[in-house]
């Protein structure tokens, strides 16, 4: 089972910091040594997007306290 943690941004400009917060998840990644499935950026309207990591669910809760995303998801 696979976890999907979610970090949302509106306003002007927030499918650009959606793209820049991706940056610092996968600096996290690697810094930490993390395995994260899958990556990326989604633009729901024009002044909502977010940014997103799909983990194993074994690793949420240690990526919660450090990371604090804004929403979780289970995914197959």
């Amino acid at each position: 089972m696979k976890a999907k943690l979610v970090w949302n941004f509106s306003g002007e400009g927030a499918f650009k910091t959606a793209q820049h917060h991706l940056f610092h998840l996968k600096e996290y990644s690697r810094r930490e040594k993390v395995e994260v499935v899958e990556f990326g950026t989604e633009q729901q309207t024009e002044s909502t997007a977010s940014a997103f990591m799909i983990v194993s669910k074994a690793l949420v809760n240690d990526l919660r306290k450090s990371l604090k995303p804004h929403q979780g998801f289970l995914v197959e």
